[in-house]
């Protein structure tokens, strides 16, 4: 007769069992959707390929090497790393006075908080287009009102110039982005416990105190989250800038996923496109690495 202890072993062996099979669909998804493509971008990288002909050549680190010596994609890395920070504090920031908007009970908030969604929910075809035509030097209500105010020259486009053209193209992004940070403060405030703030307001605490002691530390894991989610998003984010400039004018805006583009599609070099993409792609991988062991050492602090 099998004793308690021989049957708990069976039992825990029938459960691990079942977990690896549950979770092996899932492993496979994984492996198909992203571990093979990078696995192949960087086996790519290694080669040198002729898409005309398809033949290929063994070219060893020699793409890497090339890197180094790339003036453009080292102005471009430059480029992007403004583009993302930026953004992200901008979409943040608006996104958390947004926030802090559609959380007070006003008359007619109900409409404000859908008209506040419009911006993420336009395809983002159209809301670069919208931009062009606002944004045209000759008829554009944006550039036109900017010229009226001896900001710009007369029929100037802020797209069309070099010293504005990132600048625009990362308040577009931020308009355009905001919303999703909106959304995801807002549903993290609903959750604070009201006593908080009535404890808050015992203690003599106004407004502004509310919202640095009590509604701020509440927004942390929020905040942590989007950042590591717009970030990703932002660094490699396409559309946008290649619809409003293509990374004009003269590389002014040019970000890394615009550049790997022109490497493929406009000098047929993968094999140099994929080398690029997986430098981005290891640099995502160590700021993602960073920015868990912080997360473990603070949970471990407040522990």
């Amino acid at each position: 007769m099998a004793t308690p202890a021989v049957l708990t072993r069976g039992l825990a062996g029938r459960q691990q069992r079942a977990g690896i099979a549950f979770a092996l669909p899932a492993a496979l998804l994984f492996v198909a959707i992203l571990a093979y493509p990078i696995f192949e971008s960087f086996r790519t990288s290694l080669f040198s390929i002729d898409l005309l002909t398809g033949d290929s050549a063994f070219a060893g680190l020699d793409n890497f090497s090339t890197l180094l010596s790339d003036k453009v994609l080292w102005s471009t890395i430059g480029h992007t790393l403004v583009w993302t920070l930026l953004s992200l504090a901008g979409q943040l920031g608006l996104g958390l006075a947004a926030a802090l908007l559609i959380d007070a009970d006003w008359p007619g908030m109900r409409w404000i908080r859908q008209l506040l969604l419009i911006p993420y929910v336009v395809p983002v075809i159209a809301s670069a287009l919208v931009w062009q035509w606002m944004l045209d030097g000759h008829y554009g209500i944006i550039s036109t009102s900017l010229q009226s105010w001896g900001a710009l020259d007369a029929g100037a486009n802020p797209l069309g110039q070099e010293s504005t053209s990132l600048a625009t193209v990362i308040i577009v992004n931020v308009w355009r982005g905001f919303p999703f940070a909106m959304l995801v403060f807002w549903a993290r405030m609903q959750s604070i416990d009201k006593s908080q703030y009535e404890a808050a307001r015992v203690d003599g605490a106004g407004p502004w105190r509310e919202f640095v002691h009590v509604t701020l530390p509440n927004l942390r894991s929020a905040a942590l989250s989007l950042l590591a989610l717009r970030g990703i998003w932002t660094l490699m984010y396409f559309e946008l800038v290649w619809l409003l400039t293509r990374g004009g004018p003269a590389g002014s805006s040019e970000v890394l996923s615009t550049y790997i583009y022109k490497v493929v599609m406009g000098e047929f070099r993968v094999g140099y496109a994929a080398a690029i993409a997986s430098l981005a792609g290891l640099f995502l991988g160590a700021v993602g690495l960073v920015g868990w062991i912080f997360y473990r050492l603070r949970a471990r602090r407040d522990a």
